[in-house]
């Protein structure tokens, strides 16, 4: 995935299950990997990607496509796995960096032949109706990866556990007795603890965070974000920083928090507030002048 993985249980546990417990780990997230990852040639996602029409698929791969789908209906495409052509045509991909900008005609061809209901799932195969469309789940696969830590967790009975992939968290049950509490970093500074701006509670929940403040190019003077408006076909346009999403599992959360940085602000907050298990945090502005903007339900979570 191309990050690191952060895990603390609270539970005291010898060393040779420890040994056991990250070498089982590191398998899992090998397989996902293996079915997600846009980087391995021979992953399930990229031989999808090379196929003219269908693909044998796993369960996995069913269980994340259908969520997915669930997510990019509910939010009137705004995620949308089937970005994949245009994050490569802007230079944001496996394919490397652009030295131009794109040309608004192929721009609009791409979204004419990439939609996410050009793709269908019969049993087992995944089938492509246009057979340009390609998929890239990298907006949700470190959210799903840690869920399915979790699940693992669970699975050997340990309940009390922090889970973090590249700053996507689930935390379960209680840090030795207190509440897990997590730091939402200023997006605008370095990764030190002297830049948290709120303290997060979560338990039995998941967080994450989704921004375009430290991948994006420059050109003409020009700042070009990595985030994709897959309905537009360019990078998003806003004062929109970054987005913080709480909710009851990861994969939704980091489905969410790029869906809603692709909404906006505005937009984005009505959505939250339309949705009872969904929280977030908008963070606004620039360095200079930045603002947080928080939905109803947020303080009951904020450390006071």
């Amino acid at each position: 995935m191309g990050t690191t993985y952060n895990i603390k249980i609270s539970k005291s546990i010898k060393s040779n299950e420890v040994k056991i417990l990250k070498y089982k780990i590191d398998s899992l997230l090998l397989d996902i990997n293996m079915m997600f990852s846009t980087y391995i040639d021979s992953s399930e996602i990229s031989r999808f990607n090379k196929a003219d029409k269908k693909l044998v698929i796993s369960q996995q791969f069913i269980d994340l496509f259908n969520r997915s789908k669930e997510i990019y209906d509910e939010t009137d495409g705004a995620f949308d796995p089937s970005v994949q052509p245009l994050v490569n045509l802007w230079g944001f991909g496996n394919q490397g960096k652009v030295n131009l900008i794109p040309v608004d005609s192929v721009i609009q061809n791409i979204i004419k032949n990439s939609s996410y209901t050009e793709v269908i799932l019969n049993n087992f195969e995944l089938i492509k109706l246009n057979k340009l469309v390609e998929i890239d789940f990298s907006a949700i696969a470190k959210g799903y990866g840690v869920d399915r830590l979790s699940q693992f967790l669970k699975g050997k009975n340990i309940e009390n556990f922090m889970v973090e992939i590249g700053g996507e968290v689930v935390c379960n049950g209680k840090n030795f007795g207190k509440t897990w509490k997590i730091g939402l970093q200023n997006p605008f500074s370095d990764y030190s603890s002297e830049n948290i701006l709120e303290i997060i509670k979560l338990e039995n929940k998941a967080m994450a965070t989704s921004g375009n403040y430290r991948n994006f190019f420059e050109m003409d003077g020009q700042l070009y974000s990595h985030m994709i408006n897959p309905r537009t076909g360019y990078p998003i346009k806003n004062n929109l920083r970054s987005v913080t999403v709480i909710t009851n599992n990861c994969l939704d959360a980091d489905a969410y928090a790029t869906a809603l940085m692709v909404m906006g602000t505005t937009q984005g907050l009505r959505f939250v507030e339309n949705h009872k298990n969904i929280e977030a945090i908008f963070i606004t502005g620039n360095m200079d002048d930045y603002r947080l903007i928080k939905s109803s339900g947020i303080k009951k979570i904020i450390k006071d």
